[in-house]
């Protein structure tokens, strides 16, 4: 396993369930086509930031959510957190960061390209939450096989373990979406399922996700207001369920991708993420409410 160097990586996410995941196994789905996004023949850059307004229905508050992509070279060093992964295979990293409120998240992974017959393995990742400048939550971690190996810290308590994955398609639990922006097959009838480890300050697990649906509508965000393209009519967008099948059932998450490339700045983007709509019930009231995504501004180089 590569050497990473790890000072204080803090971790975790803890939208509703998932906002990121990605595939190891070259005879499923995605994995073998995420470097064809960035970093490739057909889209040669090799990075992309995605800004996202949020909106939580319950009572209109608002924040931001920005997601990174990066393509890395043999060799390279890569900056991971408060830390960097040293002599990296190729591969990608993709962050995301979320502010809302008095909180913010970040998250990390970053994923080898290739490791045997497999495509868009992760290999290490990190999740961190902060509460006014305080850290709440960290989770540092690293694949090995089917094995999550982490370290988690919740306020003051520290533990480590492991959870084992089943299932030949493993996704981490960081950034899901934009893998599935890879996908040569996306169409109206999109039905995949697969593995990850999910570890969080309430479960220590694996967990079983379908991603399900295809069916095509016109989304109409801040960036379709400001390009002329899409102004008058919105994104054509595939619209896509996120379903999990165990501890915690029901629709996670539904995501709305272009059908087809955006131009940006004379760069095609492959079928960028649109929008998010992530639901939740509210402890205190017991009413169903949703935090939505909405794309902003793309910037690549």
């Amino acid at each position: 396993m590569k050497k990473i160097i790890l000072s204080i990586l803090v971790i975790s996410m803890v939208l509703v369930l998932v906002l990121g995941l990605t595939a190891c196994n070259n005879n499923a789905t995605p994995q073998g086509q995420l470097a064809s996004i960035i970093g490739g023949l057909q889209y040669p850059q090799n990075h992309e930031v995605f800004e996202y307004d949020v909106l939580d229905t319950r009572d209109n508050s608002t924040g931001t959510y920005v997601v990174k992509l990066d393509a890395y070279t043999q060799g390279s060093n890569v900056p991971f957190g408060s830390s960097q992964i040293t002599n990296a295979d190729e591969g990608i990293l993709i962050r995301g960061f979320l502010k809302f409120g008095n909180t913010e998240y970040e998250t990390g992974c970053y994923y080898k390209i290739k490791s045997g017959t497999s495509f868009m393995v992760p290999a290490y990742s990190f999740r961190t939450q902060t509460v006014d400048g305080k850290l709440q939550f960290d989770l540092q971690a690293s694949y090995e096989g089917s094995n999550f190996s982490f370290d988690r810290t919740i306020g003051e308590v520290k533990d480590s373990g492991k959870v084992k994955v089943s299932g030949s398609v493993v996704f981490d639990n960081n950034q899901m979406q934009q893998v599935l922006r890879s996908l040569t097959t996306f169409s109206n009838n999109v039905n995949l399922s697969f593995n990850m480890p999910l570890v969080s300050a309430k479960e220590t697990t694996s967990t079983s996700l379908t991603a399900s649906g295809g069916s095509v509508e016109n989304v109409k965000v801040a960036y379709s207001d400001n390009n002329e393209a899409y102004k008058e009519n919105g994104i054509p967008c595939y619209r896509i369920s996120i379903s999990r099948s165990t501890v915690v059932k029901g629709t996670s998450q539904t995501l709305f991708y272009s059908t087809n490339d955006i131009v940006c700045n004379g760069w095609k983007v492959k079928n960028p993420l649109v929008k998010i709509i992530e639901p939740y019930k509210d402890e205190a009231d017991g009413n169903q409410y949703s935090k939505e995504y909405t794309l902003k501004t793309i910037t690549i180089s």
